[in-house]
């Protein structure tokens, strides 16, 4: 595919979002369905749905995704917190079907002070109870961190180990900033490779379902989320052509808005390079 897009305001309704897209170049989009900070989800009425899939069609939006909020914590030692981050989940992928959302994909919170083996059991029950008895069409993604603090699943030892042991079918997104911060090499040709059979070692390169695009703005890992535009940041336009021409997936940008269109239109000339 290797459809290229950003994220997307969603400011007036979510039928606001696919428009916005188009203007900006977008072939893909993402979005949030509700604030990603907190408070309570707009209702996704039929009205809404319609108005959706209306705008959908009107700007030549064929795919979009779904982010979770920010403040998800599946490794948290505080019980409510947990049981929030699952019940919100399932609720966005609920929402997403509603809306033919293809993918949401999560966070999956820090540890915190508690032990590692520990909080990563606790956020492998919490992918398994957000997928228990879901029938809807869209698909539950776990995205790799960036691996500050003590964040859970900054590498893919770690999602390997979360999904097989919550006993799901949950893929994964790869965010380009974070594997870089995390340690993982996509600038040069060699550590890229290496990165590469790491992937095919653990979660399994068919696993990866969509890719984060994003330059770093801290060096090869730094540990640390700092999203830069595409050759602007410390992996430069060379990662980008080794993940264009080793995944054909849809590529979303996260980066700051006064420069996303050159980054759209970056990505768009790597992939005809490609």
């Amino acid at each position: 595919m290797r459809r290229i897009g950003c994220h997307v305001s969603i400011a007036g309704g979510i039928a606001n979002a696919p428009g916005r897209a188009a203007e900006l170049g977008c072939e893909v989009f993402q979005l949030f369905t509700r604030s990603p900070r907190g408070g309570a989800a707009p209702a996704i009425t039929p009205e809404v749905i319609k108005a959706f899939r209306e705008a959908m069609k009107e700007h030549g939006q064929k795919d979009f995704y779904i982010h979770t909020p920010y403040y998800i914590n599946f490794a948290s030692d505080k019980k409510h917190i947990r049981e929030a981050s699952i019940r919100i989940v399932r609720e966005e992928l609920e929402r997403g079907s509603l809306i033919g959302a293809k993918y949401i994909m999560t966070h999956l919170g820090s540890a915190g002070d508690s032990p590692r083996p520990d909080a990563m059991q606790l956020v492998a029950e919490g992918v398994k109870e957000i997928l228990k008895g879901y029938k809807g069409s869209t698909e539950l993604l776990l995205e790799i961190s960036a691996g500050s603090g003590n964040v859970i699943g900054d590498t893919f030892e770690e999602l390997a180990q979360i999904i097989e042991k919550s006993g799901s079918r949950a893929g994964v997104c790869i965010d380009s900033a974070h594997m870089f911060a995390s340690g993982y090499d996509i600038k040069t040709k060699e550590g890229f490779k290496k990165t590469l059979k790491t992937i095919s070692d653990t979660v399994g390169k068919s696993t990866i379902k969509l890719i984060h695009a994003n330059d770093s703005k801290v060096d090869l890992g730094a540990r640390r989320d700092r999203h830069d535009h595409i050759g602007y940041g410390k992996i430069g336009k060379e990662g980008f052509v080794h993940l264009m021409e080793e995944f054909k997936l849809d590529f979303i940008l996260e980066t700051e808005h006064d420069k996303v269109k050159e980054d759209i239109i970056t990505l768009k000339q790597i992939r005809s390079a490609a």
